[in-house]
């Protein structure tokens, strides 16, 4: 037996003296929304380890189901995957329930303090593109203000050229605004190029640009009545909604009763705003979103395993690769090599995820995400009625959009006004 042992040994020797070394052992840290998915993320790790690392490193997965409040939950990324683990990243679902104080914020503070890159599987709140608050925040899934990047597609599709924005007065309406001007007005300065290099600026009308003819911010105590008979004023009659769920609602009631949800309107929404509560005032013919593979915390996981697989094999080609932190408790320490990591992972490219291509931009946020457009037909009925394919709008000619009022025409998006200006 002893000799057993001693050839073991020996055996041992030599297969450390052939590589040099053993494969450097990687926590990746995981706060999932339910238990199940603890499975999936080993699954994940175990998978991307026979693809990954070869003998230069070894993931090991290590999760945390979200706890009730942010208190504990930054003790337990402290605990349980910091300290006791020392982890080089750290994955983050949304709760399912739409428990607002639920959020990865505290895991993205706790991390983010060491420069530990976090990488958020679900979270679609704006807030989270904002660096100089969440700074090793990356995400494999878009904020809802890249939703006007499809708005802005649609508006082109169907040629709307003048649409009303109604926005909540918000971290999440003011990005969505943001965004949608931001492709307005560099496309109005492309047209307007184009145009003067054709000489042609005598007959070149300007109204002929895509714009917003106004927008309009409500909050929580606005009488939306006021505002949206300020809208019902204007010659446009594309309506484009950001709001929460229950903000939708109240909108869909006062516009119902200004008789703004017939013949004539087009209401352009995200995705919040025909889900749960709002779809049950939603107005017949709204247009809306999903994202693809959004709520899917599986596919997510497995994507975002791999990106981060793949990130690592990168990072250890490189030099002076240091360890994560050993704890929270009295150390002030950034992990050094942390902010060198978070640039690898927002490089990264990963061309065919479950969830499709997956790309970072430089806020972190997923590029080239796939959206499906809804169409809210008669009796709660919701029908798909094309899709945005990461890079733009392709409609189904097979389904027909119902416009508000019934309409199967497309509406021209604006009425000729009556009044004498």
């Amino acid at each position: 037996a002893a000799r057993g042992v001693l050839l073991l040994a020996v055996l041992h020797c030599c297969s450390v003296a052939l590589c040099g070394c053993e494969p450097r052992l990687v926590n990746v840290g995981a706060v999932l929304s339910q238990k199940r998915y603890e499975q999936v993320f080993k699954d994940a790790v175990t998978q991307a380890n026979d693809l990954y690392g070869k003998d230069k490193f070894k993931m090991n997965a290590i999760s945390v189901t979200h706890k009730p409040n942010a208190i504990q939950m930054a003790l337990s990324v402290c605990e349980d995957l910091i300290s006791n683990q020392q982890v080089y990243a750290i994955l983050v679902s949304h709760p399912p329930q739409s428990n607002d104080h639920l959020t990865p914020t505290p895991v993205s503070y706790t991390a983010g303090f060491y420069r530990i890159p976090v990488v958020g599987l679900t979270t679609r709140m704006s807030i989270y593109s904002d660096k100089s608050i969440h700074l090793s925040f990356l995400r494999t899934v878009p904020p809802y203000s890249h939703q006007a990047q499809v708005w802005f597609d649609l508006m082109r599709e169907f040629r709307w050229n003048h649409i009303i924005l109604i926005v909540s007065d918000d971290h999440e309406g003011r990005a969505a605004q943001k965004k949608l001007e931001t492709l307005l007005e560099e496309r109005e300065t492309k047209t307007k190029n184009r145009n003067y290099e054709n000489l042609d600026q005598q007959n070149f009308d300007f109204r002929r640009t895509p714009k917003a003819e106004k927008v309009l911010l409500f909050s929580q105590d606005t009488n939306l009545t006021a505002l949206l008979l300020e809208a019902k004023d204007l010659e446009a009659r594309v309506i484009i909604l950001s709001a929460s769920e229950d903000e939708a609602m109240a909108v869909y009631k006062a516009a119902r009763q200004l008789n703004m949800t017939g013949s004539g309107y087009v209401w352009l929404v995200g995705e919040r705003e025909m889900s749960g509560k709002a779809l049950s005032e939603a107005p017949d013919g709204l247009t809306g979103l999903q994202l693809i593979n959004g709520k899917n915390e599986s596919a997510h996981i497995t994507d975002a395993v791999a990106v981060v697989a793949q990130s690592l094999q990168e990072l250890f080609e490189k030099e002076n690769i240091t360890e994560p932190p050993r704890g929270c408790v009295g150390n002030t320490n950034i992990w050094r090599t942390g902010p060198l990591f978070k640039r690898v992972l927002m490089a990264s490219k990963y061309p065919d995820g479950l969830t499709g291509r997956i790309e970072f931009n430089d806020d972190g946020d997923r590029r080239f995400a796939t959206y499906s457009i809804l169409n809210h037909q008669k009796a709660g009925r919701v029908i798909q009625v094309g899709v945005f394919n990461g890079t733009q709008v392709v409609m189904n000619p097979q389904r027909k959009i119902i416009w508000p009022g019934g309409e199967t025409e497309k509406p021209v998006g604006y009425q000729m006004s009556t009044r004498l200006k």
